[in-house]
């Protein structure tokens, strides 16, 4: 029981319900198709791109996530295509999404670029009743009885995406549709709202500093405050702040809670021009678990093309 009560509280201070807690990347501002559709095509290549997270490892039934995806561009630059899969488990819930992006690009300038995307697919979501046993021969007849129920549910995201060389923004939704109260899924939707730019600081050292803000108007904003510093072309290093505001001053359980959420020590290396590898720390600001580590990985490959792309570079976002 102490380990579910802990796991509760936990998703409680990341400002997610447990029934509709989202997936959370620290890196995903290394492949933004997971959480924005209109992301896809944007890097101009044909990209792979894998994570896996263990949060809170050490903790049973913390929550780990992985995902895979594939993006690029159709040669006439107007239309991005992706496909994306993922993977979330915490305890005793399981969803899985299989979802195909699109994103019409705009030109609207000599280098600002404007793609409206969205993403369909399905989403299967499973509550496995066993695993809910806390033990001691405690154990409750109408749980055991459940075993495992699943259901199955479409899936829909949107959002929008800008970007310049050396700037970008996005807005995006998701579950939009996609409800099934039978066993409790609910799931609502989450609105992210991400910023960031790259400057040069010398000839060889670049900052990118962002942001990006979580919302579902039904707990507090959650905020992730980002600075990456490139160094020559082939390694990022940075970090972020998560955190939580009652930005639009949401009514909710736990208000009182510590907003803290993590600190996040990143690194990326391009082994190649196509390779990428990254690795992320998260520090965890709760005092139940701030003992526990969490780790995510991740590796991204482009097949780049000889002829020279519209963007500086592909890397930068």
């Amino acid at each position: 029981m102490k380990r579910i009560l802990i796991i509760l509280t936990a998703v409680l201070f990341t400002g997610s319900a447990w029934a509709q807690h989202r997936a959370q990347f620290s890196q995903y501002i290394f492949n933004q198709l997971v959480i924005n559709p209109a992301y896809a095509g944007s890097k101009e290549t044909l990209t792979l791109n894998a994570f896996h997270r263990t949060q809170w490892a050490g903790l049973d039934g913390a929550p780990n996530t992985q995902t895979f995806s594939i993006d690029g561009l159709t040669r006439n630059k107007r239309l991005g295509l992706g496909f994306h899969a993922s993977r979330d488990e915490i305890f005793a819930q399981n969803r899985k999404n299989i979802e195909v992006d699109a994103a019409v690009k705009l030109p609207v300038s000599e280098t600002g670029v404007l793609s409206l995307g969205l993403a369909a697919g399905v989403s299967h979501f499973a509550v496995d009743g066993k695993k809910l046993i806390t033990g001691n021969d405690m154990e409750d007849p109408a749980v055991v009885a459940a075993q495992k129920e699943t259901t199955w549910s479409p899936s829909l995201k949107a959002g929008i995406f800008f970007h310049t060389e050396r700037f970008y923004a996005g807005v995006s939704v998701t579950d939009l549709i996609g409800i099934d109260k039978d066993i409790n899924y609910d799931p609502e939707r989450h609105y992210f709202l991400n910023v960031g730019y790259v400057a040069d600081i010398s000839h060889n050292i670049k900052v990118k500093p962002s942001i990006m803000l979580k919302e579902n108007f039904d707990g507090p904003t959650n905020v992730d405050f980002n600075v990456f510093f490139l160094f020559g072309e082939r390694i990022w290093l940075g970090g972020s702040y998560r955190t939580a505001m009652n930005i639009f001053k949401n009514d909710f359980e736990g208000k009182g809670l510590s907003s803290k959420d993590a600190l996040v020590a990143m690194a990326e290396l391009y082994v190649t021009k196509r390779l990428r590898v990254g690795y992320a720390h998260d520090f965890t600001l709760h005092g139940n678990l701030n003992d526990l580590s969490t780790h995510e990985i991740s590796v991204g490959y482009s097949f780049l093309k000889k002829e020279q792309t519209k963007m500086v570079t592909p890397r930068y976002f």
